[in-house]
């Protein structure tokens, strides 16, 4: 009992490391431009709809013998074409994840340490690498133990900063919205800030006996950030209303203290490294099982790519997690959708958990992120 507890805290704790991240400091932004309470709705909306896809993506996993990361589920139900559709999708968005926690992390750690331990970003984000990928190569349940501890601490540390700054929330600064032209800017934003469907396929070792708890797993996962992100950008937007800042943590020193900026990075970093530490095993994971390299190249892939593109110049995190989030989350729901319609009729296992819906209700689903994607690619791209 005991046991399955613990794996089963272990899973959620995976889920919710890798969902909350990068994206979880650009929702205030996103509030200031086009108000709260839109964003709350999004959060709300997506939530929902993205717990949706994570049950599909885990139904796909119960429903194939075999195990693969999504470009080898795309073969699997769609033959040679699926793998190269799925091989795009899948890496084009990892690996811009990874780099937009990069380039953020990197910032952090420099903040962190600024005043006795002074180096650059670029610096922070060496290494952030070599602590990130050092978990990585270690695999899942070391992991899965970090995360545990980590999002525990960065729950602790978003909470305790809502309770210091309650004094000087306003409520005046929730009510403040910009024009109806700004109405989707969050769209994008909010998608890359659930996104955490590279987990799905990890937590599924936590339960190797009974998969019962799988799907609550799932569920729990999705929904704690849900909650998370809209204590923290009520918190942040209450405070800095129309001064937020694209990261939220500079906008409030004006307000806190520049002490506040060390506390806001040592929140940052945590965030980071704990979506790093899953989506970079799920990378080297899909290059061992899915493509059938060796450990050492799949390892060697997993980190060469990101630093190279680092190390090449792509640094602009706002452009990155609207391309990340609109366009590659858009393709990579898309491709789960049509996966799960598949794996219902071409699956080789009984799952232990079938959700039950409507063909229409799945197509209207796609359609929505159809249009995400048409609406990302015109203002964003």
């Amino acid at each position: 009992m005991l046991k399955s507890l613990s794996n089963f805290t272990l899973a959620v704790s995976t889920l919710v490391g890798t969902i909350i991240g990068v994206g979880m400091f650009s929702l205030p932004y996103a509030a200031a431009i086009s108000g709260i309470i839109p964003v709350i709705f999004y959060l709300v909306v997506l939530g929902i709809l993205v717990t949706l896809l994570h049950l599909m993506y885990g139904e796909i996993v119960l429903r194939t013998s075999t195990k693969h990361r999504l470009a080898g589920y795309a073969e699997v139900y769609f033959g040679s074409w699926g793998k190269i559709i799925g091989s795009f999708i899948f890496f084009v968005n990892l690996y811009l994840a990874l780099l937009v926690y990069l380039v953020v992390g990197g910032e952090f750690l420099r903040i962190i340490f600024s005043g006795f331990l002074n180096f650059s970003s670029q610096v922070g984000s060496i290494i952030l690498a070599i602590i990130g990928f050092s978990v990585v190569f270690k695999g899942i349940k070391l992991a899965g133990w970090v995360d545990f501890f980590m999002v525990a601490a960065i729950v602790l540390l978003i909470f305790s900063f809502v309770f210091y700054a309650f004094d000087l929330a306003s409520t005046d600064n929730l009510i403040k919205f910009s024009s109806v032209d700004s109405i989707f800017f969050p769209y994008g934003i909010i998608l890359f800030a659930l996104a955490g469907g590279s987990a799905i396929p990890e937590i599924r070792s936590f339960f190797k006996i009974s998969t019962k708890n799988y799907s609550r797993a799932i569920i729990l996962g999705t929904i704690i950030p849900v909650f998370v992100y809209i204590v923290f950008t009520l918190a942040v937007v209450s405070i800095s209303g129309v001064s937020t800042s694209r990261e939220a943590i500079a906008g409030l020193s004006d307000f806190l203290g520049s002490g506040f900026i060390k506390y806001g990075a040592v929140v940052g970093f945590l965030a980071v490294i704990t979506s790093f530490f899953i989506i970079g095993l799920n990378l080297k994971n899909s290059f061992q099982l899915d493509f059938k390299l060796s450990v050492l190249v799949s390892f060697v892939l997993t980190v060469g790519v990101p630093m190279y593109l680092f190390f090449s110049g792509f640094s602009d995190y706002i452009k990155l997690i609207s391309l990340a989030g609109g366009v590659m989350g858009g393709l990579e729901a898309l491709l789960i959708i049509f996966l799960w319609l598949k794996a219902r009729k071409k699956g080789t296992q009984i799952p232990e958990y079938s959700l039950s819906l409507k063909t229409g209700l799945v197509f209207l689903l796609a359609i929505m992120f159809l249009l995400g994607i048409i609406y990302e690619v015109i203002y964003t791209i």
